[in-house]
């Protein structure tokens, strides 16, 4: 058996080749029993992290800068971007003064989603993530966006839509994880992914909790059943919705609204009727906000 990986977060004041003063991440592979070597099964999960990061280099996909290995435990060594995760932002704010602006909203989803479009669309063979929520969003000082935590990914030897497993749900990942996860019998393609990316569309726009539970529901049970109302009709009634620390917002409310309905879109229940990740990435640029506001439903119902 191998021990649950252990992170923990380090400053550094001297390494070469690393710009400094800097916050790395060690992860720990070990076995479960302290006592025994690493073993082929400690250096299988290891191996599959390495290997995976090493076939996914890009922007938005956190990096590993060194290994160490000791005759008890390897350790992967990562740069931890200085603004931490983006569920800190949301949901404890680092920086109470400083809630996260529409625009640099925008810029996390869009970073986010180009990450996810590599994986899924870029590389050699598709990398399904299985864990894609808020608190694996890693901020860099720009707030640029990296994907991080690649317990649970998988490569799609079978390539793009083919089904894979089924794996277990990874811890933390309540509220985030798609339907098929609840199915016995069901099989995992990249639109996992799109699920739980929909998810954190609906949390940078809304500013709820995903896993947090109330008369409708989780956060994505929640925006099925109420996006109707909301978009149909009046902006004020979308604009009831709308994370209230989000400044300026009257400026961006189009904006947020062509989010939003990406996130409903990216959600729904049948895995082949959720967009691609390019198709996705594709949205979140080109957006939707032309016309009144009462005709985004419209746009994104035909």
């Amino acid at each position: 058996m191998v021990r649950d990986d252990e992170l923990h977060i380090i400053q550094v004041q001297a390494i070469a080749g690393i710009s400094l003063p800097t916050t790395l991440v060690v992860k720990k592979f070990q076995n479960e029993n302290l006592a025994l070597q690493v073993d082929d099964n400690v250096k299988y999960h290891y191996i599959s992290e390495m290997f995976l990061l090493a076939s996914n280099s890009h922007d938005n996909i956190i990096k590993v800068v060194d290994l160490i290995q000791w005759e008890d435990a390897i350790m992967l060594v990562y740069e931890y971007p200085v603004n931490g995760s983006l569920q800190s932002w949301l949901h404890q704010p680092m920086d109470a003064g400083r809630p996260l602006s529409w625009p640099v909203r925008r810029l996390i989803a869009i970073g986010v989603a180009k990450g996810l479009c590599h994986m899924h669309h870029r590389c050699k063979r598709p990398i399904i993530h299985n864990n894609i929520n808020s608190n694996n969003i890693l901020l860099d000082q720009n707030f640029k966006p990296v994907i991080a935590s690649f317990d649970a990914a998988q490569m799609n030897m079978a390539g793009l839509d083919q089904p894979l497993p089924m794996v277990g749900l990874p811890l933390g990942n309540f509220g985030y994880a798609a339907p098929e996860y609840g199915v016995a019998a069901s099989e995992l393609t990249e639109k996992v992914d799109t699920y739980s990316f929909g998810v954190l569309m609906l949390e940078l726009v809304t500013g709820r909790m995903a896993n947090e539970a109330g008369a409708d529901g989780h956060l994505a049970t929640w925006a099925w059943k109420n996006f109707t109302k909301l978009m149909a009709n009046q902006q004020e009634m979308f604009q009831s919705a709308v994370d209230r620390d989000i400044p300026d917002q009257a400026r961006y409310m189009k904006e947020m609204a062509t989010v939003f309905m990406l996130g409903v879109d990216c959600t729904v229940g049948n895995p082949q009727q959720r967009p691609s990740m390019r198709m996705a990435l594709k949205r979140l640029r080109r957006g939707c906000g032309r016309g009144p506001f009462r005709g985004l439903l419209t746009c994104y119902l035909l």
